[in-house]
């Protein structure tokens, strides 16, 4: 049997360092001015079906694509949290490149630059649609705990929700590793956008 964790002893680490592999901005809603989704991204996300008419690369929406595109981007004013914690574990673990957006890692980008801003808006509403929403693992802290430092062993990367008890004012947050922190208790280490 393999010896106990001592207080302090980090007994899972994805690798990730939210200093390199988070973004050197903090979330930002409509504080800031920054484009969300585009036609562009709602193309990507529900293909052709959402276009009244194509002309060229010019997809024209139907009214009820625009409506939804508009009640997402309203939504976004609180904070991109969500666009964020997805976007830089997905630029972590390689499936996406920071290089499509100017740099080697997610630190280096900058809020300034349109794509990446369209880009964690796109990610921001995934959470929003399946298969994102079928995905949703719900659990005790404890359930949660095991879950993260079972990441790798699974394939699998997750960000985190929390929420206040009546399920609103929600924050995602981007789960790393976990540290003991002695008398039974363990921390999940995070990076907070």
């Amino acid at each position: 049997e393999a010896p106990a964790s001592v207080p302090g002893e980090v007994v899972y680490d994805l690798g990730f360092n939210p200093v390199d592999n988070g973004f050197s901005f903090e979330n930002y809603g409509d504080d800031i001015p920054a484009t969300n989704l585009t036609e562009t991204e709602m193309r990507r996300m529900f293909g052709d079906q959402v276009c009244a008419r194509v002309d060229g690369d010019t997809c024209t929406l139907t009214p009820p694509a625009s409506q939804w595109m508009e009640e997402i981007n309203s939504a976004m004013a609180g904070g991109h949290c969500e666009g964020m914690a997805v976007l830089s574990l997905m630029m972590y673990t390689e499936q996406i490149s920071p290089a499509d957006f100017g740099g080697s890692v997610a630190s280096e980008l900058d809020i300034n630059d349109e794509a990446l801003q369209r880009e964690i808006a796109y990610w921001w509403a995934t959470q929003t649609v399946d298969p994102t929403v079928a995905s949703v693992i719900k659990g005790t802290p404890m359930e949660i705990l095991d879950l993260v430092q079972q990441m790798e062993a699974n394939g699998e990367t997750y960000s985190i929700g929390i929420y206040k008890e009546d399920g609103s004012g929600g924050h995602a947050i981007t789960p790393f590793g976990v540290e003991d922190k002695g008398d039974g208790l363990y921390a999940i280490l995070v990076y907070d956008n």
